[in-house]
C-alpha cells in the first residue's frame, strides 16, 4: 500500500509539473502575439486616417463574426482570427475623434494592469484571496478620502464595478442607518410605522440615483428632482422649500445627492448650501463626483476651483476610469465615517465566508499599521462584508499602479488639460460666429470639461422664418423664447449623420431649464431645451487640429444634408 501510495504521488506531481510547464509556455507563447497585435491594432487605432467605427448594421456584424461553438475549440490560430474580428468591429476609442463619452482609451500601462489582474484572478471579498488586492484598495481609498477633506482618522473606501453601483451602495448605506429595521424586516418596517423615505437629486443628476431608489425599494415616486439654475447647478433654496414641503405630506426626506459634474453640462452643485439644508434636517448627504470628481481633486485651482467642505460630506463617489484613464471600470466609494458604516448597515458577518480579523496573522497587518486601517475598515480586513455582493475584482491594483508609473502630477496635467481643451474649444465656437454656411451657439460657457453648443444653418434658420411670416399667429415661439425647437432637429441630423461615417463620433443631449412661480417657492415652470451638441474633454490626445475638424465636420454635414 505504501509502495502504491508513492507511485499514486509521483504520477500526479508529474502531471502537475507537466501542467506548470504547459501553461507557461501556452501564455508565453499567446502573449507574444498578443503584442504583436495589440501593439499592431494601437498603432492603426491612433493613426489621424482611422476611423473610429466602421459603419456597419448588426446584419453586416454577424456576417463578419464566427459566432460558431466549436467543440473542439478553434486553437491559437483560430482564435487570433477572432480576436482581429474583434478589433476590427470595435469602436475605436484611441481616436483623438472618439468624442462621444465620458471615457476614453486607456494608458498603455492601463492595459498592463487590466492584464495584471487577469493574470492574478483574485477576489477581494476576504483578506486571504487576495492580500495586496485590499492593502491597496484600502491605501488608496484612505488617500482619496484625505483629498477630499474626509477626515484622516476615521475615513475610507471600496470599489466598486462602476459608479452607478457607488452610487446604490451609497443610497442603501444611508436608508439602512437612517432606518435600520429595514435590514430585518425589510419595507414592512417601514410600512409598520408609516414611514416614507425620500430622496432628493438634481433635475441634471444621474439617472442612477433614481435606478437606486428602485433596487432600494424606495420608488421612483419618492425622488423628488430639485430644480437648478441656467448653469446647471442644484437650486438650495428649492432645495429646502422641497425638503419642507415633503415633510407637510408626511414623508421622511434623509438622502440627497449632490453632482461634481454632472453628465451633461458638467456642473457642480454648490456643496455648502446643500450642506447646510442636510444638516437642518438630518439627512444624508451624498455626492456623485463620478465625472468630475477627479477634477476636484487633482485639478489646478487657478484653472478650476470646487471645495469639498470638511465634515459635511457624507459619500463621495468617483470613477478613475473616466477623466484618469483608468481602464473600465474602476469607481471608488468613499465614506466619512468608514466601513464600519457600511458594515453594520449591509453587513451579515457570514462566518462560513467571513472569519475573524485575529485570523490574519499579526505581522501581515502590522507592515501597513494595522491599528489605524483597523478603525477605518470597520475591524476587519475581509471586505466584502461591507458591500451587497461577494465577487470582487481587485479594481485598486489598476489605480495603483497608473498612480505609481506616471505620479500624481500626471493626474494633474491630465485634468487639467481636460479643462483647458473645453475652455479653447467654447472659444473656437465663438470665434466663428457666423459662417457661410450656417451660425455657431454656445449653450453656456462651459462649467468644466464639457462643452454644449449648436450649429445652426443659415438655409433652415430662412425657411423657418418664412414658415413663421406665413403662419397667422405672428407671435411666434421663437420671438418668446431664446432657443428655437427646430435646432434640436438639425443637431441630431447632423450628429447622426456624422457618426454614421465612423471618421468621428460625437453627441447629444437636453437638459431642462427651471423658472420659479411668483409665490410658490415649491412650484416651477420646466422647458426642455433643444437637443445641442455635448462634447466631453477627457482624450488628453485631442488637439486644436482635432476640434477645428469636428467643426469642420458639422459644417460639411449641413452641406451635404441641408443644402
Amino acid at each position: 500500500m505504501h509502495v502504491q501510495t508513492q507511485r499514486l504521488e509521483t504520477k500526479i506531481e508529474k502531471i502537475q509539473n507537466k501542467r506548470s510547464t504547459d501553461a507557461s509556455n501556452e501564455l508565453e507563447e499567446l502573449l507574444s502575439t498578443a503584442t504583436q497585435v495589440f501593439g499592431d491594432y494601437v498603432r492603426r487605432s491612433t493613426d489621424p486616417q482611422t476611423q473610429v467605427v466602421e459603419p456597419s448594421s448588426v446584419e453586416e456584424l454577424l456576417a463578419k463574426l464566427d459566432l460558431s461553438f466549436s467543440s473542439q475549440g478553434v486553437g491559437q490560430q483560430g482564435i487570433w482570427q477572432d480576436i482581429n474580428a474583434i478589433c476590427n468591429t470595435a469602436t475605436n476609442t484611441w481616436s483623438e475623434k472618439f468624442l462621444y463619452k465620458l471615457y476614453s482609451s486607456p494608458t498603455p500601462i492601463g492595459v498592463i494592469s487590466e492584464s495584471l489582474l487577469g493574470l492574478l484572478n483574485n477576489n477581494v471579498h476576504v483578506f486571504r484571496s487576495s492580500p495586496i488586492g485590499a492593502i491597496l484598495e484600502a491605501t488608496i481609498s484612505n488617500k482619496l478620502a484625505e483629498m477630499c477633506n474626509f477626515p484622516k482618522d476615521t475615513a475610507s473606501g471600496l470599489t466598486f464595478p462602476g459608479g452607478s453601483y457607488s452610487n446604490m451602495h451609497a443610497l442603501m448605506v444611508a436608508r439602512n442607518q437612517r432606518f435600520p429595521e429595514i435590514k430585518t424586516q425589510g419595507l414592512w418596517g417601514l410600512a409598520k410605522s408609516g414611514t416614507r423615505p425620500v430622496v432628493f437629486t438634481s433635475a441634471h443628476a444621474h439617472y442612477s440615483i433614481e435606478k437606486s431608489t428602485i433596487a432600494a425599494g424606495i420608488g421612483s415616486e419618492n425622488v423628488v428632482s430639485v430644480p437648478t439654475d441656467d448653469s446647471g447647478c442644484m437650486d438650495a433654496d428649492a432645495l429646502r422649500a422641497l425638503v419642507i414641503r415633503e415633510i407637510q405630506l408626511g414623508g421622511t426626506p434623509f438622502f440627497v445627492n449632490a453632482t461634481a459634474g454632472t453628465t451633461v453640462l458638467s456642473a457642480f452643485d454648490p456643496l455648502d448650501q446643500i450642506a447646510a439644508v442636510c444638516h437642518e434636517f438630518d439627512m444624508w448627504l451624498h455626492l456623485d463626483g463620478s465625472w468630475g470628481g477627479p477634477l476636484a481633486l487633482f485639478g489646478n485651482k487657478s484653472l478650476f476651483s470646487y471645495q469639498i467642505p470638511a465634515g459635511k460630506v457624507n459619500s463621495f463617489t468617483v470613477n478613475p476610469h473616466k477623466l484618469l484613464g483608468i481602464p473600465m471600470q474602476c469607481s471608488f466609494l468613499l465614506v466619512r465615517d468608514g466601513l464600519k458604516v457600511m458594515r453594520d448597515a449591509l453587513g451579515l458577518g457570514a462566518t462560513y465566508l467571513y472569519h475573524s480579523a485575529m485570523d490574519v496573522h499579526q505581522d501581515e497587518s502590522s507592515e501597513v499599521g494595522s491599528s489605524q486601517y483597523m478603525q477605518q475598515l470597520g475591524g476587519s480586513w475581509d471586505l466584502g462584508d461591507a458591500t451587497m455582493g461577494c465577487g470582487r475584482r481587485p479594481d485598486a491594483i489598476k489605480m495603483w499602479i497608473s498612480w505609481r508609473y506616471y505620479g500624481t502630477q500626471y493626474f494633474c496635467d491630465r485634468v487639467d488639460r481636460a479643462r483647458q481643451l473645453a475652455i479653447d474649444f467654447a472659444h473656437l465656437i465663438v470665434a466663428r460666429g457666423s459662417t457661410e454656411v450656417g451660425n455657431w451657439k454656445l449653450f453656456i460657457e462651459p462649467q468644466s470639461i464639457s462643452v454644449c453648443f449648436w450649429f445652426i444653418p443659415h438655409s433652415q434658420t430662412l425657411r423657418h422664418r418664412r414658415q413663421q411670416a406665413a403662419d397667422d399667429n405672428g407671435d411666434s415661439l421663437q420671438k418668446k423664447e431664446e432657443f428655437a425647437e427646430w435646432w434640436g432637429d438639425v443637431t441630431k441630423s447632423l450628429c447622426n449623420y456624422i457618426n454614421s461615417k465612423g471618421a468621428a463620433l460625437l453627441d447629444y443631449a437636453t437638459v431642462d431649464r427651471f423658472r420659479a412661480v411668483p409665490e410658490s417657492p415649491c412650484e416651477f415652470t420646466r422647458c426642455q431645451v433643444p437637443y445641442f451638441f455635448r462634447i466631453p474633454f477627457n482624450n488628453p490626445d485631442v488637439t486644436l487640429d482635432t476640434q477645428n475638424a469636428v467643426l469642420d465636420a458639422i459644417e460639411e454635414a449641413s452641406c451635404i444634408i441641408y443644402d
